[in-house]
């Protein structure tokens, strides 16, 4: 166990625009229930809770929804929330919760991890997490890998010095979304690891690497801490990935072996769901397909194979799941359209 005080930070933001009909700005992914019986930041803020007490528990939010966190934690203080002044992607979020968190208590290791996974095994998810945070406690950067089940091109690869298997290794490089060759390679090499988007860091460390590799969102960051939001209002977005775990020195990979899933489409949701409720949907003769319903309007598939259909009050999606990856190209549809009423 660290011997420094644990904290974790939960960034609850993502819009999940993979994920409309149902994700919407007003109520994005993390405020989804798409897998068991919570929502996927219900879901987080439990795995936060196993990890630290509720006061040393951060959620990072866009302001627009602020109230929304708060009346579905209920038990999260109010100082522990974190108002982005806008969206400017991981780099700057992460970096003004550490910030705050570094005022109120300058040895803190910090759990930076995002809303929108699904962990089977909580059990052995924490074990490993608290394995991350042990070096984290001396004073390196520690990142959670999934070993990999296929060559999948939707998530970033982490390179490692040698095999990680159920341990610890040094990250040589990252890979981010390969094409499909290219992950096949890497499967081979026994090396890599999925990257998970969760890290193990020191506030302070965590702060002082932005400093070093991005001076301009570190002043950014701690104006903002201070309530001058002008710096980071010019900040172009940049995900922590690029803007400080690729530079950082000394990263270490923990192998994550807690059942982990990604929900980055509905493709992935219609995997973890299995077969649907009698009273949502009929399905006759259709192998691989899914529905996802709110309604209580009956939705019967006959003859087709690997679709998802979601139904929403004001929108009915009807995708191959072999294209649920590009479901936001349907966003970027009504946009153009002028659509903000589906947004």
């Amino acid at each position: 166990m660290p011997r420094r005080p644990v904290h974790v930070v939960v960034l609850a933001g993502g819009r999940g625009s993979r994920f409309w009909p149902w994700s919407r700005r007003a109520r994005p992914k993390p405020f989804l229930i798409l897998c068991g019986r919570r929502t996927l930041l219900e879901d987080a803020w439990r795995r936060a809770r196993a990890i630290a007490p509720a006061a040393n528990v951060w959620i990072v939010v866009p302001r627009e929804l602020e109230s929304g966190v708060r009346e579905l934690l209920p038990r999260l203080r109010a100082d522990r929330l974190v108002v982005e002044p806008s969206p400017r992607d991981t780099a700057p979020a992460l970096g003004l919760a550490c910030e705050r968190i570094r005022r109120v208590d300058r040895r803190a290791v910090v759990l930076l991890m995002p809303s929108d996974h699904v962990i089977d095994r909580p059990v052995v998810w924490a074990r490993d997490v608290r394995r991350a945070l042990a070096i984290a406690d001396r004073g390196r950067f520690a990142i959670l890998g999934v070993p990999p089940r296929d060559p999948a091109t939707g998530y970033g690869y982490v390179v490692c010095v040698r095999a990680p298997g159920a341990g610890v290794a040094d990250v040589v490089r990252f890979v981010e979304k390969p094409d499909a060759a290219t992950a096949r390679r890497l499967l081979r090499t026994g090396r890599c690891l999925w990257n998970s988007g969760s890290f193990a860091a020191g506030a302070d460390e965590f702060l002082a690497e932005l400093a070093r590799q991005r001076p301009g969102i570190a002043r950014a960051v701690e104006a903002a801490a201070e309530g001058r939001n002008g710096p980071w209002l010019q900040l172009k977005p940049e995900s922590v990935d690029y803007a400080v775990l690729e530079g950082a020195r000394g990263l270490r990979a923990v192998a994550l072996r807690a059942g982990w899933d990604d929900l980055g489409s509905w493709d992935v949701a219609a995997r973890r769901a299995g077969p649907p409720a009698p009273r949502d949907a009929i399905l006759i003769d259709a192998p691989g397909s899914a529905v996802f319903a709110r309604n209580d309007r009956l939705i019967a598939v006959l003859g087709v194979p690997g679709i998802v259909v979601v139904d929403a009050p004001d929108a009915l999606l009807v995708v191959a799941r072999s294209k649920a990856q590009e479901v936001k190209r349907l966003v970027a549809a009504l946009r153009r359209r002028g659509r903000k009423d589906l947004e």
